[in-house]
């Protein structure tokens, strides 16, 4: 177990950020509600972190600009966005689909996507790719963006320790154990259990990434595998991108009791934006009468957020808000503590986000609603970022070399 004491804040904070918000709409915000002047300056000046983000799939398959400035409607992320939206870096997805499944073709679609990553990277001085937390430091405190690699999708690894190295060698610095899809090791939460949790493999596979000094990411799995990676787990373990169970009953959600045991780990879970995660409404009942629905349409999964909101006007409730993210940062806030909860948005990896949540520009509301519910700016420094550091700093003080 770690001792989860505050980080110390002089690491969590970028030495003063430019705020890079439009000025016209700094100015009318500020107007409307004073507050928003030391929003503004506590956003920009934190080092900004997201545990998900799943742009380098459209990097790869749609040849998407990452250097250049795109519009909500087409993706959710860009270098220039991520300027303007005080974003200083994250976690960008190297997502293998379950239909890869275990053989040699899904480690060539992760280091394909690794290398679009890479190649888009090396065209710009404005981001770099960052393997430790010392890295994402100097990076950000040099006005640039820092880009981490974790990859979405165990059943990639095959459980085997040649790929868990290789992964490592090409920078992946986090592994989500499973997908949606329960694999050879371990299962998930939205599909069939195979082996109660972890098997021995998977347990193998844990201690394996302890070694490499890789953070385990727990964000998928079943509750069972959650908590057989934690009492396997020397180092703090990581939920890239779910949220509160206790407000969304849905299973990619963490209960009270994940998060208590989470706070004891010393880790962190990091809040998804997906709406159907963070809806109060839409439950796990609700969600399986939408895929009933969306079953027998003509377009299937493509027509999900029409039939979401069909359902939405039968039972007489809405979109979710940026309010109803920062209730699941909060409650965890309150369950876990303000050392263990963070911001993973799954930007360009979900087809829809709360409404003012369209993409990375929008991150200084959830700060602004955070100061509003009377966070600290200590607290803030850490829920924007800082957690992700310490996190990153313990799990490499455990590498075993």
């Amino acid at each position: 177990m770690f001792d989860p004491a505050p980080i110390d804040p002089v690491i969590a904070y970028t030495d003063g950020g430019e705020i890079r918000m439009p000025e016209i709409r700094r100015r009318i915000l500020v107007r409307d509600d004073s507050l928003w002047d030391e929003a503004l300056r506590i956003h920009y000046n934190a080092i900004v972190l997201d545990g998900h983000i799943d742009t380098p799939t459209l990097m790869l398959d749609r040849r998407y600009q990452f250097t250049e400035r795109h519009t909500a409607n087409d993706a959710h992320v860009d270098l220039p966005r991520m300027f303007e939206g005080g974003l200083d870096g994250g976690f960008f997805s190297i997502y293998v689909a379950p239909s890869y499944g275990e053989g040699d073709g899904a480690m060539q679609r992760a280091m394909a996507m690794i290398d679009a990553v890479e190649r888009q990277v090396a065209t710009t001085d404005s981001a770099e790719i960052a393997t430790t937390a010392d890295d994402i430091l100097r990076i950000t405190r040099s006005d640039r963006k820092a880009i981490l690699l974790g990859l979405e999708g165990g059943h990639a690894t095959a459980g085997r320790n040649d790929r868990l190295r290789a992964l490592y060698d090409r920078g992946v610095r986090y592994i989500t154990l499973t997908h949606v899809n329960t694999n050879s090791f371990a299962d998930a939460s939205q599909s069939r259990p195979r082996w109660n949790g972890l098997n021995e493999t998977g347990r193998e596979v844990v201690r394996a990434m302890n070694d490499l000094g890789m953070i385990v990411d727990l964000s998928h799995t079943s509750d069972s595998t959650f908590y057989d990676a934690i009492q396997t787990s020397r180092a703090p373990v990581l939920l890239s991108h779910s949220s509160a169970r206790a407000i969304t009953d849905n299973v990619r959600n963490v209960s009270d009791d994940m998060l208590r045991a989470l706070a004891d780990n010393g880790g962190l879970i990091m809040v998804n934006f997906f709406e159907p995660v963070v809806n109060p409404h839409l439950t796990d009942d609700v969600m399986a009468e939408v895929y009933r629905r969306a079953e027998s349409s003509p377009g299937r999964l493509h027509d999900l957020w029409t039939i979401i909101a069909q359902v939405q006007r039968e039972r007489g409730f809405g979109r979710a808000t940026v309010t109803d993210v920062v209730d699941h940062i909060d409650h965890i806030a309150r369950v876990a503590g303000v050392d263990h909860v963070g911001l993973g948005s799954d930007f360009d990896g979900v087809w829809t986000l709360p409404a003012g949540l369209q993409d990375a520009t929008r991150l200084p509301w959830i700060t602004y609603e955070l100061m509003k519910r009377g966070y600290s700016e200590n607290d803030l420094y850490k829920m924007l970022g800082g957690n992700l550091i310490r996190v990153m700093t313990e799990v490499e003080n455990e590498r075993r070399r």
